[in-house]
């Protein structure tokens, strides 16, 4: 059965449609919407996770009001590298401690979707766990499909999954923002996955229930970013997009202008020891609930307390100190979003939070939040005039301007449409559920866009054999999966590159093996081969001198004797046969106890 699925930056939803009848998925019970599931993942120390308003809650109960309590903890070793003469460079073992919540009984994630912007981000350690970003967002669709196929009393394999029109402005981090979202929907157990960019989708649900022909602008403002786009729907004929455009702004960033309003209480305008101003840096922490904490940490909290004493304004030092170290950030940031929802419908809205020495009381007027976002409305109508310009169309051969995304109810950008396009043109469909309504429509027609990424996920094997007799298996390469096939030893972190690629899972017992020629392989086309060796060798045997180390790539494993570094090294090799040797083969010498991984990317 094929569905649709919107993963949202704030939302995420699910929906089936048959041709004639549109199903919407009940997926958080909990939930205002239980059709709605919050995009948020909480883990315990045990590692159970809760998704959605059951996570939020979890929180509020768990954390909100601990201390925190920063403390060293031991992070393993990482291999050095440095410069040598005569034979060569110098290796060696360098251990790593990192300074951590201990006090913490577990992690909340928020807006998974939004990391998918940044190339540095590839996961997240949650206690003595790593979590790449494509496991993270896995689990998340991996609750919808199992519910959706609950409710539907079907196996759903198929699915077309939303997409912003960009993730990015670089080409590079939007085609790997797809590839990670196509790599957790395989994760998730999906199949045949295919995209849909988020207002094209929105323009398929209006074309089916439009007779006529007509223009239409897409408005879809959801919680990370703002989509344009400019279609033909209606009719007989298929929907025809003329224009689109992506503008990465979103409902977090008008929650940010809010705390930026806020950020008095704090010490904004506040002058520190010798009259200096309040530290610019510590003022940009503060505008996101999962940066706040840092501010926590010894050398900094030091200089909060010594601002208590030497600055002007000593009471807001003490709230500082209680946002900051008290995990009340997260519990103002939905007061902040409350607001923010409260000002769409009525023209004043208040802001009371207290906690300890935060006593926060603000009456917001709406014209007061539209100054706030005043840069805001600008940017979104610029980038309106410039999708027009690209569509080569004037205002007025827009027949219906269609309103999608929670961001769009905010009355100063309902203005702004109708100032350009007319009041009368303006149509609001569901603000959550119609983006998922369309993927689900798109679904049925089959016309999800194959990802360019998806040939990175064929098996390139042609066929493998390993010479020692013992049990060896093609796999697809994850964190926290067993490494060997014949020991429970597991996976502890992985490089994302890694991260779903084909490997041979070999057996542990074989890394004494001396053979020159331990496994055999056909690739059917050119790849990067990887080989996951352990760390503390000396020398590496000769099969392997020409594979060339990633430097920024490490494998940890865990057995029960501890964590073990492993090195990666790569090399490009054309499709056709090939064979490499054991872990001990000749040129070897060092310390290797446990045997290598080999996994394969088709370039």
């Amino acid at each position: 059965m094929r569905i649709g699925i919107d993963f949202g930056t704030t939302n995420s939803s699910v929906a089936h449609y048959d041709g004639q009848k549109l199903t919407p998925i009940p997926l958080d019970p909990v939930n205002e919407n239980p059709y709605v599931l919050p995009s948020l993942i909480w883990i315990n120390q045990e590692y159970q996770t809760k998704l959605g308003t059951a996570a939020a809650n979890e929180y509020l109960a768990r954390e909100t009001g601990r201390r925190i309590v920063w403390a060293h903890k031991d992070a393993g070793a990482i291999e050095m590298i440095v410069g040598g003469s005569g034979s060569g460079p110098i290796r060696y073992m360098h251990e790593v401690s990192l300074v951590t919540d201990v006090g913490a009984t577990g992690r909340l994630l928020q807006s998974v979707k939004t990391a998918l912007r940044d190339p540095r981000y590839k996961g997240t350690d949650i206690f003595e766990r790593y979590y790449s970003v494509d496991e993270l967002i896995a689990m998340i669709l991996q609750a919808m499909k199992h519910r959706a196929e609950k409710q539907l009393g079907s196996p759903c394999d198929s699915v077309v999954l939303g997409r912003p029109v960009r993730f990015s402005d670089d080409p590079a981090v939007d085609t790997r923002a797809e590839d990670i979202l196509f790599r957790a929907a395989r994760f998730a157990g999906f199949e045949d996955i295919t995209f849909q960019m988020e207002p094209i989708a929105a323009a398929h649900l209006y074309h089916i229930t439009t007779p006529t022909r007509q223009h239409a602008l897409v408005f879809d403002f959801g919680g990370g970013t703002l989509d344009l786009t400019i279609a033909e729907v209606g009719g007989a004929s298929s929907p025809h997009v003329i224009a689109t455009r992506g503008v990465l702004l979103g409902g977090d960033d008008i929650d940010r202008r809010i705390m930026r309003s806020l950020l008095k209480y704090f010490g904004a305008g506040t002058q520190v020891t010798h009259g200096l101003d309040f530290p610019p840096d510590f003022l940009d922490l503060l505008q996101s609930w999962q940066t706040m904490p840092e501010l926590s940490r010894p050398h900094l909290l030091e200089k909060i307390r010594e601002f208590q004493k030497t600055s002007t304004n000593p009471r807001a030092m003490l709230a500082l100190e209680s946002l900051v170290t008290q995990n009340i950030g997260f519990k103002l940031f939905r007061e902040i979003e409350q607001t923010k929802k409260l000002l769409t419908y009525d023209l004043l809205a208040r802001l009371d939070f207290a906690h300890q020495h935060v006593d926060i009381h603000e009456r917001i007027l709406r014209r007061d939040f539209e100054l706030m976002i005043e840069a805001e409305v600008a940017g979104v109508q610029t980038e309106i005039q410039r999708v027009l310009a690209d569509a080569r169309m004037r205002p007025e051969q827009i027949n219906v301007v269609l309103r999608t995304g929670g961001t769009s109810l905010i009355p100063a950008f309902v203005h702004m449409l109708e100032s350009i396009f007319g009041p009368e043109k303006i149509q609001e469909m569901d603000p959550l559920t119609s983006v998922v309504g369309g993927m689900a429509v798109v679904a049925h027609q089959e016309n999800g866009a194959p990802s360019a990424c998806a040939y990175r996920y064929e098996s390139p094997f042609a066929y493998f054999q390993a010479t020692s007799g013992r049990e060896y298996r093609v796999i697809t390469l994850r964190t926290h999966r067993h490494a060997y096939t014949d020991r429970d030893y597991t996976i502890l972190s992985l490089p994302l590159e890694l991260s779903g690629a084909h490997a041979i899972q070999p057996a542990d017992l074989d890394y004494d093996s001396e053979a020159e020629k331990l496994i055999r392989f056909k690739l059917k086309r050119p790849c990067k081969v990887y080989v996951i060796y352990q760390a503390k060798v000396n020398h590496l045997p000769k099969w392997l001198r020409s594979f060339k180390q990633e430097p920024n790539m490490q494998v940890d494993i865990i057995t029960p004797g501890g964590r073990y570094p492993f090195a990666v090294y790569s090399r490009e090799l054309d499709a056709g046969a090939y064979a490499m040797g054991g872990a001990h083969a000749q040129g070897y010498s060092g310390i290797v106890f446990m045997n290598y991984i080999m996994a394969v990317r088709p370039l």
